[in-house]
């Protein structure tokens, strides 16, 4: 094999860089560059059913529960210790909330209480109303989620491919938000803050629905559980056709006719007329 000279080896290796795929973080490839997040659902197909209608003083509620959980969360961390004992799952969610956390929560119950729950900021917004850095508001929105304060889905827009990414038709958009309070979080919470219990009679008569409905989807049949479990449109086919095929299958295992249904004897009268030993 001839010798490579370092000039030829030079226009090699940077012609390989130029033809080179790019890839995503992962490692894939990632042909169109679409700086679009996984999971993304496209803007304004399913915001409506997203949004919460939070009633009169709710967003405020939110927000007083979240300050409650920042105050004692050093009292729950004490308590372990001094009980000798590892945090609980609920006691590691609450000690988690940090003040920035809570401030960018503030800005979203504000939002949700002035914009009939329609939260959507974007990142720059949330920044500029609490006054915290963008690494902040990341860390207190991952901290919200976790916790279970807030639920967040991503979206993404329809856009006219750029030059430099002929293939991309999505781009990623500002984030909606929901808030709530967790119930397994609420016994940290002051007595004046926790829900009012239900009254036993109530919730027995709810587990008692509960019981008959699971009782009463017991006898449904598999094209029923088909189409009321199966999203997919070709699997709930497949799985019809499979349904029905079953269906037919179990109608034909007693297919015999009952002898005493048949009339056997043309004279007489009601069941001497039907059967020879009435």
């Amino acid at each position: 094999m001839g010798a490579v000279s370092l000039a030829k080896a030079s226009f090699m290796a940077l012609d390989r860089i130029e033809r080179a795929r790019p890839r995503s973080r992962s490692g894939s490839a990632n042909p169109t560059r679409a700086h679009v997040h996984p999971n993304s659902r496209k803007a304004g197909t399913f915001e409506d059913d997203f949004f919460y209608s939070y009633a009169k003083g709710e967003t405020d509620r939110l927000y007083k529960k979240a300050v409650e959980l920042l105050k004692r969360k050093n009292a729950v961390r004490r308590l372990a210790r001094a009980e000798g004992r590892q945090l609980t799952e609920d006691e590691r969610l609450v000690t988690l909330i940090t003040p920035a956390a809570v401030r960018v929560f503030e800005q979203l119950t504000t939002l949700a209480r002035t914009c009939a729950g329609k939260v959507f900021p974007t990142w720059e917004w949330i920044e500029a109303a609490s006054g915290l850095s963008r690494a902040s508001v990341g860390r207190g929105l991952s901290i919200l989620a976790t916790m279970g304060l807030i639920e967040k889905q991503r979206r993404c827009v329809p856009i006219d491919p750029p030059a430099d990414r002929p293939k991309a038709r999505n781009a990623q958009t500002s984030n909606v938000y929901r808030m709530s309070f967790p119930n397994r979080l609420a016994r940290f919470l002051p007595r004046f803050l926790r829900p009012v219990p239900l009254p036993d009679d109530v919730v027995q008569r709810e587990i008692d629905r509960i019981e008959e409905i699971e009782t009463m989807r017991l006898w449904r049949t598999p094209r029923q559980v088909v189409a009321e479990e199966i999203e997919d449109d070709g699997l709930r086919r497949v799985l019809d056709s499979l349904a029905i095929a079953l269906e037919k299958q179990e109608s034909q295992k007693n297919g015999q006719p009952l002898l005493d249904s048949y009339n056997l004897r043309a004279d007489g009268v009601g069941l001497v007329g039907q059967r020879s030993n009435a």
